[in-house]
């Protein structure tokens, strides 16, 4: 009987490797395609803010350092780097960097929720798939672009980063 159940973990074990390749090689693809973008210049967008529906579109922060920060209401690590990237919004705003958050498959009310909940000073704005193809089919949050005053992105961010590691790339641009 041990035999099988040898079997049996060594087919799991099999399984379990291969699905954790191919999740890999995903991401490197996700990478690929977000760094691919790096150079360009940022698609423009107009979207609605969540908490009093004003309009806000890329090019009125022409001039300006621009982080976008791509999430979804059920992203727990979205939730704990917005902190920081308010952090960040209230110590470089003055010296010429505008953040922006752009909600992606959530409903609005819980975007309210959750913008008045963490007390984010940042716009925070709903997103579609036109936004979200534009920058390159976002699939993997938070997903942060950081874009130059000339309107070019300069970095592609997958996943989290440290308020740290934020600040680094956005001074030099500042």
């Amino acid at each position: 009987m041990p035999t099988k159940s040898m079997g049996s973990f060594r087919r799991i074990l099999g399984i379990l490797v291969i699905a954790v390749s191919l999740l890999a090689v995903a991401s490197l693809g996700l990478a690929q395609q977000k760094s691919e973008m790096v150079g360009k210049t940022a698609v423009e967008f107009a979207l609605k803010d969540v908490l009093q529906g004003k309009d806000f579109s890329l090019s009125q922060f022409r001039g300006k350092v621009v982080m976008i920060n791509f999430f979804t209401f059920f992203c727990g690590p979205c939730r704990d780097e917005m902190p920081d990237l308010n952090k960040i919004h209230h110590e470089l705003q003055g010296q010429g960097l505008q953040t922006l958050g752009i909600a992606l498959s959530s409903d609005p009310t819980q975007i309210r929720f959750l913008v008045k909940q963490l007390a984010l000073d940042y716009p925070v704005l709903i997103g579609n798939d036109k936004v979200s193809e534009a920058y390159g089919s976002v699939a993997v949050v938070p997903t942060t672009f950081i874009i130059d005053k000339q309107g070019k992105i300069v970095q592609a961010i997958l996943g989290t980063r440290k308020k740290e590691d934020f600040v680094k790339m956005i001074k030099p641009l500042l």
